[in-house]
């Protein structure tokens, strides 16, 4: 029993020990892990301290630097008030702008035509005086001495057409060459009938087909063949035929001028 005893006492002195060894090391870990975080601030607050210096020396650096320029800024305001004024004159220069040439004789992809024409007839290879007349419908060839004949089973006709009207004096049929009418056959393409505002009674005329060249215009026109010999112009052209293709300016005359066809050059 006494045995027994005596072992208890002695392993719970024993106990007591090794607690007391086990509180003393936990205790120097602690004081460590403080000393260490301690000398972690402590180095941190250091390189702030030296941060906020190389502040406050750039700072200082700049300072003067602006001082500098302000020093600098005020003497050139005062030189620029004590030297005269230089006064700079602009010139303007005017370049001239190239104007695009323009096509006095067409308008919108169409020809312009004057109320005075001159007509080029590919049958006679001759010039006339033409009027280009928007209130007419039909044109009209200054027929004279009309004949209607048969050929190859179809109605032809035979006429006098003359370049000489009424306007013209005799000096300017003679320096035209226009004392001799040139004489036109051509197939009949159609008959109308025409009623005069002086008789109530309707003529009946022939209508033909000619290529004429008016400007750069080269068209097959239909024509009524009238005596217009008491009339100013040999040839008048109405609306079917300029219509869509020309626009009338019955302000001016001889807009096109005097142009003939050009030659077909044939390939050999």
């Amino acid at each position: 029993m006494l045995r027994l005893s005596v072992s208890v006492i002695a392993l719970a002195i024993l106990s007591g020990c090794t607690s007391n060894a086990t509180l003393e090391k936990n205790h120097q870990q602690t004081l460590a892990a403080i000393n260490n975080v301690e000398t972690h601030i402590d180095t941190k607050i250091n390189n702030v301290s030296t941060h906020v210096e190389n502040q406050q020396q750039y700072i200082g650096q700049l300072e003067r630097k602006l001082a500098s320029i302000s020093k600098d800024i005020k003497f050139l305001k005062h030189k620029s008030r004590t030297q005269p004024k230089v006064i700079i004159e602009k010139q303007i220069v005017r370049v001239p702008v190239e104007q695009p040439a323009t096509d006095s004789k067409t308008a919108n992809g169409k020809a312009i035509l004057g109320q005075e024409e001159w007509v080029w007839i590919d049958s006679v290879k001759s010039h006339f005086k033409a009027r280009v007349d928007t209130g007419a419908t039909t044109s009209s060839l200054n027929a004279i001495d009309v004949q209607t004949f048969e050929r190859d089973g179809k109605e032809w006709v035979r006429f006098n057409l003359s370049h000489d009207s009424a306007e013209d004096t005799p000096a300017e049929i003679a320096a035209n060459n226009k004392a001799k009418p040139e004489t036109i056959e051509a197939p009949i393409f159609r008959w109308v009938r025409i009623r005069q505002s002086t008789s109530e009674e309707a003529v009946r005329r022939p209508v033909i087909e000619a290529w004429i060249t008016l400007g750069k215009l080269h068209e097959k026109a239909q024509f009524t063949l009238a005596d217009r010999t008491k009339m100013d112009f040999p040839i008048l052209l109405g609306r079917e035929f300029f219509k869509d293709i020309a626009l009338v300016d019955v302000g001016k005359q001889f807009v096109q001028g005097k142009t003939e066809p050009k030659p077909v050059q044939v390939n050999k």
